[in-house]
């Protein structure tokens, strides 16, 4: 009786609305959450723009698992269903919508019952899914499938996804189209994040399936199309990562502007330099480093409010009086910030504990060392914990550490910390005579870039 009702109030909900607009233009999602000892509040419908998934709409659970969405469609295009297993790719419910469809889901653990009046072109779509739904675990996180697994499984997979888009052969050729790219874009895109995830087990360097080599020599994304599937941006991203790590010549990090020579398409040049800046975790000399090679090419308005935004953030802290500190030394005496007033000042914020920052040890050391009787001073700030200042004390002194030692009063409730916002080490700041912050966030002594700053700022 509770289903009827549900079913019923849809119709009249559906019937309502004609009155006030064109039905035609809507599509109907009728679905069931049939999981046992699951229990899901709301379910998401997500769309894409440019190469990522979006929310359309939400819509409430019932205590049956019922849920239902009336949806305006301008555009036919994919659309994800989301009941809290879409981001942690553990079914893929992908829907290709047009006006006027009527399609019912049954939601299964693995898999999904599709049907009703009119389910359009998503009978070959849900083969799709599946095979997506195969790549899936060796991509995700926590599940730890090692190579051991994934190489001899990605022929046999590569060869079924091939298969299955040789035999998509529609009246819709815009839709024959898309859903190939989709299927290529899945198997690869799942494929580069496999590499991506962390493991227990790991191949050598070299050893990759051979059909990897086919995909990233000579690579160009052409295809503006890519914008239209969720993970569009992820595929293009985690391509990059990839050979970033895996080829003999890799693109660097901060070197963005190399990957501009495998795209040529200039809607995906914009949507991807836009991702790979807002992930990117650049430095303020890093980004205007790059920043005349790629602004050419992100001229979408999207692109130029972000570029904007991104650069006052980024910038935000410049100029601004550093926070004039106090903290001890090894001797236990007490050195302010204001000490150093007159001459530039390079922060490390460190702890014995962590292992990045002991491995800038060494370069702190050596531009200690090669900028000493300059007009710069070298402090190395400790975040360990109070208990542990005997500790850090014998590491200073055992690891002959120069420059100027203290230690912080309250770890990473210290003013130091909370003033800057550090919630993670090393972090390095760098300020001027006047003891204002040039950046918050600076270069590490590792990268050679800071030694070119550091001489034009003592230049200057």
């Amino acid at each position: 009786m509770k289903k009827n009702a549900f079913y019923f109030i849809m119709t009249f909900i559906m019937v309502q609305m004609s009155y006030a607009v064109n039905l035609s233009d809507y599509t109907v999602i009728k679905g069931i959450i049939s999981i046992p000892d699951f229990k899901a509040k709301e379910v998401t419908l997500y769309n894409v723009d440019e190469g990522k998934p979006v929310v359309a709409a939400t819509a409430k659970v019932n205590s049956l698992g019922e849920f239902g969405f009336l949806t305006p469609v301008s555009a036919a295009g994919f659309y994800y269903v989301d009941y809290g297993q879409f981001k942690n790719k553990k079914q893929l419910i992908r829907l290709y919508l047009e006006p006027k469809l009527d399609i019912s889901l049954v939601i299964n653990q693995n898999n999904y019952v599709l049907s009703g009046k009119n389910i359009g072109q998503n009978a070959l779509v849900q083969k799709a899914n599946e095979i997506y739904n195969e790549f899936a675990p060796f991509a995700r996180i926590g599940e730890n499938v090692t190579y051991v697994e994934f190489y001899p499984f990605i022929d046999k997979g590569i060869a079924k996804a091939e298969e299955f888009s040789k035999s998509i052969k529609t009246k819709d050729v815009a839709f024959n189209e898309l859903l190939k790219l989709a299927v290529a874009t899945d198997v690869e895109e799942l494929t580069y994040t496999f590499f991506r995830m962390p493991r227990s087990a790991f191949p050598d360097k070299d050893d990759r399936p051979a059909v990897i080599n086919t995909w990233i020599k000579d690579k160009k994304f052409t295809n503006p199309d890519l914008l239209k599937l969720q993970n569009g941006v992820s595929l293009m991203s985690n391509y990059f990562f990839y050979l970033s790590m895996n080829s003999s010549s890799p693109v660097k990090r901060i070197d963005i502007v190399e990957s501009l020579d495998h795209i040529t398409d200039p809607a995906l040049k914009d949507v991807y330099l836009r991702d790979a800046v807002a992930n990117s975790r650049m430095k303020i000399e890093e980004y205007e480093k790059i920043a005349p090679s790629i602004k050419p090419f992100m001229i979408s308005d999207a692109s130029k409010a972000f570029l904007l935004e991104y650069e006052k953030v980024l910038h935000k802290s410049v100029g601004q009086k550093g926070l004039d500190f106090t903290y001890k030394d090894i001797n236990d005496k007490p050195v302010s910030f204001s000490d150093f007033k007159g001459k530039f000042v390079y922060i490390d914020l460190w702890a014995t504990w962590c292992g990045p920052c002991k491995a800038e040890i060494p370069h702190m050391k050596k531009i200690e060392e090669d900028y000493h009787g300059k007009n710069i001073v070298f402090v190395s700030l400790s975040l360990d914990k109070a208990k542990d200042a005997q500790k850090w004390k014998d590491y200073v002194t055992k690891e002959q550490l120069k420059g100027i030692q203290l230690m912080a009063d309250k770890d990473f409730g210290s003013d130091v910390a909370k003033n800057y916002e550090v919630n993670a080490i090393p972090r390095f700041l760098l300020f001027d005579p006047k003891g204002n912050i040039i950046n918050a966030d600076a270069l590490r002594p590792s990268n050679p870039e800071l030694r070119v700053q550091l001489d034009k700022l003592l230049k200057s």
